[in-house]
């Protein structure tokens, strides 16, 4: 994948969601059938028939001749998870054989599978750590074909509201561990972009009286991957996927935000201003100069004066940007090309192994609260889970959050 032409030769990039909230992202995914990176590698997972129902539901009149219920996968029962992550592993856990058979049969091949799912909830923040890690770990099945052993895993996890009930909030902070890291300490997907729901409704500047805005929060994260995976289709050089996991797993510090400025005027704006106005639409609440690892992909349009964006001046506006920002971090930058839009210039930036604190702490409390009643005596779910299992998943996220600050 890096390093080579990229002209005649896409990333394949598949799409699994799980949950209702997955769902609805993935969705939208639908409604860009323009995307040649995902085309139609785009499967849903969910336990509860009625949920997969309302999703095909929203997508009737958007996909032409195409079938959303081909895309679908159930499994588990039709009670579902009811927003308890240890239900929806345990139910992705007796259904694997299925859901691999048929990420399989639906997907065919594929370089990367980018894993949505949102963190509040039971099913999709419950089974797509799971999925991650056994097909991290290879599996003995006969769904399981060969090509499956090579597939990067990235995950997008988009944190609950702020004003979600505390099991949504313990959720996410259990779902953010199990994505980092294996029971045993382990990293498990190779790459973890996040974003909070009322941070990037803040960005579109909506408010309470407005309700939750889904609909534009998600748009803005389709956005994001949308501009991230350009950078494996027509460049004028080329980063991908293989170099935005490589270096940060190698340091340790692998959880990545998207920060995002579209349709910029590049009569207007020179590219360092373009990048100060991404770093300030980033999906999460952070310090940008704790980042320890940044990307940057800048998308101009095909009649754009290349001698205006070449590789070269990019990357020199970045290390600069980066600089100034008090960033001191290994990465890269790239220009993809986009078609029409004359002198409308987007920007893409990779935040990556920054402190989460200012994340956590939205929900560090509401964790707390909620794991004191299961102290006390209140099951998890239908499924147990034992105290050494619930330190193990505490421990592994503050020993990572530790390790960041070295």
């Amino acid at each position: 994948m890096s390093g080579q032409n990229h002209t005649n030769r896409f990333t394949r990039w598949a799409v699994i969601a799980s949950g209702e909230g997955g769902g609805r992202i993935a969705s939208r995914f639908f409604s860009r059938r323009e995307n040649p990176g995902v085309e139609e590698r785009i499967v849903v997972m969910n336990t509860n028939r009625t949920d997969i129902g309302n999703t095909i539901q929203r997508l009737e009149g958007k996909l032409g001749n195409a079938s959303f219920e081909d895309h679908v996968v159930t499994f588990g029962d039709d009670e579902g998870a009811g927003n308890v992550f240890a239900d929806g592993e345990d139910l992705a856990r007796g259904d694997f054989d299925k859901i691999i058979g048929s990420i399989n049969n639906i997907v065919e091949t594929g370089d990367a599978f980018m894993h949505v799912a949102t963190l509040g909830g039971g099913t999709g923040n419950g089974s797509i750590p799971y999925v991650i890690r056994k097909l991290n770990e290879g599996v003995d099945s006969p769904e399981y074909e060969d090509w499956m052993n090579d597939v990067i895993h990235a995950a997008m996890g988009v944190w609950p509201y702020e004003d979600e009930p505390p099991q949504q909030q313990f959720n996410a902070v259990c779902g953010l561990s199990r994505l980092l890291r294996r029971p045993d300490g382990t990293q498990n997907a190779d790459m973890v972009l996040l974003g909070a729901n009322s941070h990037i409704a803040q960005l579109e500047e909506q408010d309470e009286a407005n309700g939750r805005p889904n609909d534009a929060v998600n748009e803005r994260l389709i956005e994001a991957f949308d501009l991230m995976i350009s950078a494996g289709r027509e460049t004028r050089g080329v980063i991908d996927v293989q170099d935005y996991i490589s270096v940060p797993s190698q340091i340790g510090a692998y959880h990545f935000t998207p920060a995002v400025a579209t349709e910029m005027n590049a009569n207007v704006y020179d590219l360092e201003y373009m990048f100060d106005m991404a770093a300030e639409n980033a999906f999460v609440p952070l310090d940008v100069g704790t980042t320890k690892a940044a990307y940057a992909i800048v998308r101009v349009p095909r009649t754009m004066d290349e001698d205006e964006y070449t590789e070269s001046e990019v990357n020199s506006v970045f290390e600069s940007w980066k600089r100034k920002k008090g960033i001191d971090a290994p990465g890269m930058s790239t220009v993809s090309i986009k078609d029409g839009s004359r002198n409308q210039v987007d920007v893409l930036i990779l935040l990556g192994g920054f402190d989460l604190d200012p994340l956590l702490d939205q929900s560090w409390s509401d964790y707390e609260t909620h794991k004191g009643r299961l102290d006390r005596g209140r099951r998890l779910g239908n499924t147990s889970i034992s105290a050494e299992q619930m330190q193990r998943i505490e421990d592994n996220l503050k020993e990572y959050m530790r390790f960041l600050e070295e």
